[in-house]
């Protein structure tokens, strides 16, 4: 081993940047811990997989309580107002359990943060996995619970190590795959969330949600869902066989997805104004339901952002931009202007069904994601916006729609069948 810092032990295997060394000896200066109180020095580690080094060391309660940052971002320098992490669940009987612990003492280990001064400067320590320990933690001291915690310290993070170790740090099976895809879309970049904030899907400097919203606030997969359907529909012939898809969640940024983002004019006014058709159905569809006394249901309510309405509603906006169907495309963006009902209907969407194939937990059109259910959600809106005399969703297009998927489908493996004559 060598040991040629002042408070730090290296061995001879490791050859840190000279940024790391320095970051480290300005942390242990800064910060008193638990060995250095003991006159022991700090072994620096390094993580292989992430390529990052870091120190682990114990700090107490109300040190992680005045300097820890549990709003810590991915890219201080795009913006420091979207939080990298999930939002507290502070009513989860596993944080009740853990805030209950800390209370009686509780040592908790390997938190994990980045000594990282660049934005926020007072509250230096980034955390990138422990948020809720470290909430407990707080809770405790403000009773006077003052004890040694264990953290493990990161040093001079690059974009791509900070995702990486926020990643693994927030990969379990509690954690959302919405979660892991808002992280992934902030490591490409911020033109997705930029885009929604502009047409109206996200507010102003509002982040997509990391789970499931009550209050309709749209996933990344939902909104690259709209985009990938939307330019699959405008790329497809209005004569073939329609098979609107669901971008892939979780780990893996979905294939299609980001071979399309590259190819985007995020400026397009037709994306535009897709995209606020889009927002503006949502927010109706939410607006009309919670107006209502009966069937004010919040599935109703956000029937919208079903992954399986997204992606037929795209897919169907996409398919009509060609000049010649442009008012077969206004039809369809009026849906959202309809009389006094919900612009879907989601009752009539949930009685609908194929007596003789649907099961009897069947919960309607638009409640599943399968190729199933996502074509006959797009001869919904494709038949209502080039066939239906009248302007709105009623059982009877909702019929029309199951029967015409079924034998678009029969169409397609005939004509397949006869190419093997």
């Amino acid at each position: 081993m060598k040991c040629n810092t002042k408070n730090l032990i290296i061995s001879k295997l490791l050859h840190p940047e000279s940024s790391v060394i320095k970051k480290a000896e300005s942390f242990l200066e800064e910060f008193s811990s638990f060995e250095s109180e003991c006159s022991l020095k700090h072994l620096l580690f390094y993580d292989k997989r992430s390529k990052a080094y870091y120190l682990i060391c114990h700090i107490k309660g109300e040190c992680l309580k005045l300097k820890t940052d549990l709003e810590a971002v991915l890219d201080p320098e795009e913006s420091e107002e979207y939080k990298l992490n999930r939002g507290f669940y502070i009513d989860n009987l596993a944080y009740k359990i853990m805030k209950e612990d800390a209370l009686l003492g509780r040592s908790f280990e390997d938190l994990v943060i980045e000594y990282d001064k660049h934005y926020r400067p007072e509250i230096p320590l980034k955390v990138f996995g422990g948020q809720h320990r470290i909430k407990a933690i707080s809770e405790a001291v403000k009773k006077k619970i003052n004890v040694y915690h264990g953290v493990r310290i990161y040093f001079d993070l690059s974009l791509e190590q900070k995702f990486n170790i926020a990643l693994v740090n927030n990969t379990s099976i509690a954690v959302s795959n919405d979660l892991l895809d808002r992280m992934q879309e902030e490591l490409l970049g911020v033109n997705l969330r930029n885009w929604c904030q502009e047409v109206g899907l996200l507010k102003g400097n509002q982040n997509f949600a990391d789970k499931r919203s009550p209050e309709g606030i749209p996933t990344v997969r939902i909104a690259r869902t709209l985009l990938v359907n939307f330019f699959m529909g405008k790329n497809a012939k209005e004569d073939q066989f329609h098979s609107p898809i669901v971008c892939t969640s979780g780990i893996g940024t979905d294939k299609k997805y980001v071979k399309l983002r590259d190819t985007i004019n995020w400026k397009d006014n037709k994306l535009k104004e897709m995209g606020e058709q889009f927002a503006l159905l949502h927010k109706m569809q939410r607006q009309r339901i919670s107006e209502r006394k009966k069937d004010n249901f919040l599935e109703f309510m956000n029937k919208a952002i079903h992954p399986c309405v997204v992606a037929s509603w795209a897919y169907t906006a996409g398919l009509f931009q060609r000049k010649s169907k442009l008012k077969i495309l206004k039809k369809h963006y009026d849906l959202s202007r309809i009389g006094q009902g919900d612009p879907l209907n989601a009752t009539a969407l949930l009685k609908a069904r194929d007596n003789a194939i649907d099961p009897d937990n069947y919960r309607g059109l638009g409640a599943r994601i399968n190729n199933t259910e996502l074509g006959r959600m797009f001869y919904l809106f494709y038949l209502h916006a080039s066939k239906a005399t009248n302007l709105g969703i009623n059982s009877k297009l909702a019929d029309s729609a199951i029967k015409y998927y079924i034998a678009q489908k029969a169409d397609k493996a005939a004509k397949k069948a006869i190419k093997r004559i």
